[in-house]
């Protein structure tokens, strides 16, 4: 939301200084309005001397002024010399018939002694004109300024507009629903979030949906032996088979337990995911020291980069990648090969085994939680390759299976961003 205070703060300054500079050069004709005051006062001073002279032969109404003197500004009295005090300098001056000026912010006076010992006081409002000017320019200055705002902020409604109601959708259910990032930089970072949040959250219900769809499917196998077992342990009166029954029963609940816990860790494994703290991470290090502590020997380990960083949390980066070689410890035969590899910007990590590999039509399904492709011949809930695709989504890695042409058996590909 900086953004927004950043880019609506720069077109208030952009539009004020320019406006600003527009209206100083109007309002600078202040200074040749002053100058017009001067020309006016010497057009009318021939003008008025006459009038001085001839006072008994005029009539001082409104109208002869304006035909005398041309400017509705403008106006003529005149005043008894005893009615009109003024200093005794100025008094003295008006007797030698020199013109008197008397200037105020608002307008200017000319004093005038008549034949008939009357002061005659031409007086010029020079402010009425431009007070109106500049009025009318501060106006159409706010008039400019409220409009340049509206239009730097009719594209930013009409984007809420559309979050608002693309909200609204994604609310009532549709959780498909995306925005179409803008081109608008100030608020692209509100509707990127906008996406990452419907993605994790349409994340969380995907999740909620396998969990309870597997949990369903999980449970009814147990729960059938559990009642099975506890209606044999009821009727039988042979000891040695309550015996045997009472251990099955006991088994199914280790299951049941065993299973609602992976259930939970899977549940709060996004979460977990976001409250971790991921670090530069050297794959040349890291790869062999996990190999070492967790499977003494079991996997062939062949490294080709001289380093290979990425940024990943340790901890469930050793726990993805355990996931998927105990996988391919559990399914093949003799050999299990983690091999690394650099491809332009991305370090390729490849687990190997010699088993039967996976079915090409069930590739998609092996990543899903509570799927195992043989349930004979392996233990398991079938969740921890789940458990590796999103910890390796949630780092911005990618993950794939397929079948790997030299073992013959299955091949998961795990790519990250390089640093």
């Amino acid at each position: 939301m900086w953004r927004f205070v950043i880019a609506l703060v720069s077109v208030l300054v952009i539009a004020s200084i320019a406006l600003g500079q527009v209206f100083d050069v109007l309002y600078s004709s202040e200074e040749s309005a002053q100058s017009d005051v001067s020309e006016q006062l010497a057009l009318a001073l021939p003008l008025l001397e006459i009038m001085a002279s001839q006072e008994s032969h005029l009539v001082f109404d409104k109208q002869l002024q304006q035909r005398a003197l041309g400017n509705s500004n403008a106006s003529i009295r005149l005043h008894a010399m005893d009615e009109y005090p003024l200093p005794t300098q100025l008094q003295q001056q008006l007797q030698r018939q020199e013109p008197v000026y008397l200037e105020t912010q608002d307008h200017v006076k000319v004093h005038l002694m008549t034949s008939e010992q009357n002061i005659l006081v031409y007086q010029y409002n020079k402010l009425a004109e431009q007070d109106d000017y500049r009025l009318s320019l501060t106006l159409i200055f706010y008039f400019l300024l409220v409009i340049i705002l509206v239009l730097f902020l009719t594209p930013f409604v009409r984007r809420l507009m559309h979050l608002s109601d693309t909200a609204a959708k994604f609310g009532d259910g549709q959780l498909d629903i995306r925005l179409k990032v803008g081109t608008l930089w100030y608020i692209r970072d509100i509707e990127l979030s906008f996406n990452q949040m419907a993605n994790k959250i349409n994340l969380l219900m995907d999740d909620i949906k396998l969990l309870a769809g597997g949990l369903s499917h999980e449970l009814r196998t147990p729960l059938a032996r559990i009642r099975m077992g506890l209606d044999t342990i009821v009727e039988t009166q042979d000891e040695a088979l309550r015996t045997k029954y009472e251990a099955r029963v006991n088994q199914q609940l280790d299951d049941m337990e065993g299973l609602l816990i992976h259930m939970l860790d899977f549940a709060r494994l996004q979460h977990s995911l976001d409250e971790a703290n991921p670090q530069p991470l050297d794959l040349v290090t890291a790869l062999p020291s996990l190999v070492d502590l967790s499977f003494d020997g079991a996997v062939e380990l062949n490294i080709t980069p001289q380093q290979a960083l990425i940024h990943v949390d340790q901890r469930y980066f050793s726990m993805a990648i355990s996931n998927i070689i105990d996988n391919a410890l559990k399914y093949g035969y003799s050999r299990c090969v983690v091999t690394l590899t650099q491809e332009k910007n991305e370090y390729v990590v490849v687990i190997s085994d010699d088993g039967n590999g996976i079915d090409a039509s069930k590739v998609a399904e092996v990543f899903k939680p509570f799927v195992r492709l043989n349930r004979q011949h392996c233990t398991g809930f079938g969740i921890g390759l789940a458990f590796s695709a999103k910890i390796i989504a949630r780092y911005r890695g990618e993950i794939s299976a397929g079948v790997c042409a030299e073992l013959g058996g299955a091949c998961i590909t795990v790519k990250f961003p390089a640093l």
